[in-house]
């Protein structure tokens, strides 16, 4: 997905409750250089009402929440593009 839509304007920003010691080796573990992973991020999950994990959230050009929902969601997709398309 971050490939997908990176030149259309997607940024993903993968937010962790872990210290950033345990981020860095879930990065490596996993080879994650597609997108930014951020550490300590409990007060972006309550800001956003996160209640279970994973969680993801869809940011338009606006700034608001424009989808919520696990990753797996077909929904997605349609959300990325609709949101990617706005001007």
């Amino acid at each position: 997905m971050v490939k997908k839509y990176a030149d259309k304007g997607l940024v993903v920003v993968g937010p962790s409750l872990d210290a950033e010691a345990g981020v860095q080796k879930f990065k490596e573990k996993h080879s994650i250089e597609e997108y930014a992973l951020l550490s300590d991020a409990r007060k972006s999950a309550t800001a956003y009402g996160v209640k279970a994990y994973p969680t993801m959230f869809l940011v338009g050009k606006d700034g608001k929440v424009a989808w919520k929902g696990h990753f797996e969601d077909e929904a997605l997709i349609k959300a990325i593009e609709t949101a990617l398309a706005a001007k």
